[in-house]
């Protein structure tokens, strides 16, 4: 198979898929490396696909942020060092909240922000697992500890509730600051 019908399948593969497919997957459907499918989504991006890298796997950003119109979408403000980040996950997860990403402002390089895509406690225990494996540090760490979520929830009084959470374990930053 060519490269070009490669990437064409590539992009026909995410078109269909609901969830994140891992690179290591794709490699295998398509019987080449790893790495040829990391250059073929940078090829892609640079034509323009807009396809999102979070640690679940590749998947299309209009499919990463298609949200039920009848859910309520927030951002939060966070500050905690690194080994309270499962339980400030936890505490999301718990009210059914879906943490969409992770945002910071950088000095220099300004907004970065990554996918995270975390629904399940599942999904926490795999990224959790992922930081441990890569000896990753948090992009927070950039920023003193301060960083926002995008979280979708069934409704605003849910939001709040997860806020009130935060709050009380002292990852929510006081917003009278």
């Amino acid at each position: 198979m060519k490269a070009t019908q490669r990437r064409d399948l590539l992009i026909q593969t995410l078109n269909q898929a609901t969830t994140p497919l891992k690179a290591t997957s794709l490699a295998k459907e398509f019987g080449v490396s790893r790495q040829i499918i990391v250059g073929d989504v940078a090829i892609l991006r640079a034509s323009h696909y807009d396809i999102i890298a979070s640690n679940q796997g590749y998947l299309l950003a209009d499919k990463a942020t298609s949200v039920d119109d009848s859910r309520f979408r927030g951002k939060i403000v966070c500050q905690h060092l690194a080994d309270q980040a499962i339980e400030e996950l936890t505490i999301i997860i718990n009210h059914g909240g879906y943490v969409e990403n992770v945002e910071v402002d950088h000095p220099y390089y300004g907004l970065i922000k990554a996918s995270l895509q975390i629904k399940h406690a599942g999904d926490i225990q795999d990224f959790d697992a992922a930081m441990d494996k890569s000896a990753g540090t948090m992009l927070s760490s950039l920023t003193n500890g301060i960083h926002l979520h995008t979280i979708t929830t069934s409704d605003e009084t849910t939001f709040e509730a997860i806020k009130a959470d935060l709050k009380a374990v002292g990852i929510l930053l006081d917003e009278s600051i």
